[in-house]
């Protein structure tokens, strides 16, 4: 009984001794050691689309995953970061898919491995990654590094902006987004075509949770892109549903991105004619002393409010004021206002700065409103006021509503008309003042079409173009100017100028 005693003594005493080394070795090991980390797991360009949502899943309406490689890298080529881009060109494991979203949004996605040995490499390259430009079919395409919030362990966010230029005009329209994140050694890209960065990260968690879940990763962790500018803010207060179209969101998007970039050629060939400035309205964009640009992109980043036709980006003392009515021309968007300082402005620019720019004729429902008058209610047709101002010609001290129309009526005829609204008279049933040029035969008999109106205390200019026997429909060669009068209730007609079109 003895022996058996003192055999569990030795036992229960090595024990203590065992027991005693670990918590010693466990003790002295180095404080700051940290946990070993498990080598990424290999996984097919198959596994690795099977990580990615079905289509169905959420917003993702379809999806296919035959993305040619070569069209990804085509897409994002001499602007993505360079040693992020080579890992898709160079390792064939990457994983590419296309979806389309809800609302008819292409998305390409793009998912790689990093070669171990060049993690920090491509890391350091998406911090430092900045603002670029690359040719692009007819102009080129401006890449713009988007500061804020974002997903991931490294992050570089870039709006797009295609800038078009032609003979007369810059046609200026925002891009595609594209997104480059890291978690670990896994890389992601994420291209959204015609949709704005909220829509990118709205789709980022149901994109990526599986693979963090069942990969490892951390690409729903938050973090942050960082450099560049903040983004432009494209969520309006109060904007009513299709007030604003999508193209016109983009365009938005757009003039922050090269307000942002510090181009002001591009900036002012979106100005409204005439555009309401600090002393007034000028109807010369080009002689425009428009400042920094960067102040532009600073409003611009601010939240806009909309209230009767006019979205108005308001920053300390100055004002950016945007139509949301149909602009002359090609332009989805323009800016009809930017005034610097609302306190020492003009009585004209200054009204740009209150809540209400443009007065309750602003918010008509001009499409019922011209119904009435014959043209085609169905919302599906493009908008039937092409240009619009609102300024006090009636002396009441509200701003009436000079509006330039374009729409069908019965028997395949046409309304194309200057129309003038009472600013007096309620939104619900404007009161019409006077038409004019409505069936003007124009210089050459061949019909008349206006597409812009100025107005300058009681001068009103209206201009058009006009079409000789031998031109196409679709190229009117002529440019004709009317000028106005307002004298006893009416505009009287002071003279026509008929010029060569542009």
């Amino acid at each position: 009984m003895s022996g058996a005693r003192y055999g569990l003594r030795v036992l229960a005493l090595v024990g203590i001794v065992v027991l005693g080394v670990a918590a010693g070795i466990w003790w002295s090991r180095p404080k700051d050691a940290a946990p070993q980390r498990h080598p990424a797991p290999e996984l097919s360009p198959r596994q690795l689309a099977e990580l990615l949502p079905a289509a169905g899943v959420g917003r993702f309406r379809s999806r296919e995953d035959d993305l040619d490689r070569n069209s990804f890298l085509a897409a994002v080529q001499d602007c993505a970061p360079v040693p992020a881009i080579q890992q898709f060109r160079t390792t064939s494991s990457a994983g590419f898919a296309s979806y389309v979203l809800d609302a008819d949004t292409p998305v390409q996605v793009a998912v790689v491995r990093v070669d171990r040995e060049r993690v920090a490499q491509v890391q350091d390259a998406l911090r430092s990654a900045g603002n670029c430009r690359r040719q692009a079919d007819g102009g080129e395409q401006v890449w713009t590094k988007i500061a804020r919030p974002w997903f991931g362990d490294v992050s570089a966010l870039f709006t797009n902006t295609d800038v078009t230029t032609g003979e007369q005009d810059v046609l200026i329209i925002g891009g595609p987004v594209w997104t480059f994140t890291m978690s670990g050694e896994w890389l992601v890209a994420v291209g959204a075509y015609t949709a704005p960065l909220e829509t990118v990260a709205e789709i980022y968690p149901p994109l990526l949770e599986r693979f963090d879940r069942e990969v490892g990763t951390h690409f729903l962790r938050p973090g942050e892109s960082r450099g560049g500018c903040r983004p432009a803010n494209l969520a309006i207060q109060d904007l009513p549903p299709g007030a604003l179209s999508d193209q016109a969101v983009m365009v938005l998007q757009g003039i922050h991105d090269m307000a942002c970039q510090d181009r002001a050629d591009e900036v002012r060939s979106l100005m409204s004619t005439p555009l309401v400035v600090d002393d007034g309205s000028t109807d010369d964009g080009t002689s425009v002393d428009i400042g920094d640009p960067g102040e532009i992109a600073r409003i611009l980043e601010t939240r806009g409010v909309y209230r009767n036709g006019a979205v108005q980006y308001r920053l300390g003392d100055s004002a950016l004021v945007f139509s949301t009515l149909s602009s002359p021309g090609a332009k989805f968007l323009t800016w009809d206002a930017y005034v610097r300082d609302c306190a020492t402005a003009t009585p004209s620019a200054a009204r740009m700065c209150g809540p209400d720019p443009y007065g309750p004729l602003g918010g008509a429902d001009w499409r019922q409103v011209l119904a009435e008058r014959g043209c085609d209610p169905d919302p599906g047709l493009p908008k039937p006021v092409q240009h619009a101002q609102f300024q006090d010609v009636t002396g009441d001290g509200r701003p009436d509503a000079v509006l330039v129309v374009s729409c069908s009526l019965a028997g395949d005829a046409q309304l194309n008309a200057v129309r003038v609204y009472d600013g007096g008279s309620p939104p619900e049933s404007p009161r019409l003042i006077q038409e004019l040029l409505g069936g003007d035969p124009g210089p050459e008999g061949r019909g008349l079409l206006p597409v812009a109106v100025m107005l300058d205390g009681g001068e009103l200019t209206a201009e058009s173009w006009s079409w000789r026997e031998s031109d196409d429909h679709y190229r009117p060669s002529l440019f004709v100017i009317d000028r106005f009068h307002w004298q006893e209730g009416t505009f009287a007609p002071v003279s026509r100028e008929v010029q060569e079109a542009p």
